[in-house]
């Protein structure tokens, strides 16, 4: 058995609700966009300069984590690209890559704000 398909073709000038819906999404995320880049919260701007600067991060345990910082969240977990380990001894480097750090494991955060990784 085969069964035959119906294909309606319409012309430009027709529109269909998927159209239409499309049509209020794009609307939609272009008021966000406007919103967001009003946004004024210095503590978000804060946050934003931040982003892809070196993070040196002393952990409860005595581990020290150097990285890009990438994001944190309300909780103040953060997250750190191209992470190195550290002992608190001076231990041998330990390349990690892409952490996410438990905020109640943090004891203290060192930002290196003049260089930022990848500014050459």
């Amino acid at each position: 058995m085969h069964s035959e398909r119906k294909v309606t073709k319409m012309s430009s000038d027709e529109k269909d609700s998927s159209d239409e819906i499309w049509e209020q999404i794009l609307e939609q995320r272009s008021i966000q966009k406007a919103e967001a880049e009003q946004e004024t919260d210095p503590s978000r701007k804060m946050l934003e300069s931040w982003l892809n600067n070196t993070f040196r991060i002393k952990m409860t345990d005595g581990r020290i984590l150097i990285g890009m910082f990438v994001c944190t969240d309300a909780d103040a977990n953060v997250i750190l690209g191209m992470t190195s380990e550290f002992t608190e001894n001076g231990g041998e480097e330990r390349v990690l890559g892409l952490v996410m750090i438990p905020g109640r494991y943090i004891v203290s955060i060192e930002i290196d704000e003049a260089n930022p990784v990848g500014a050459n």
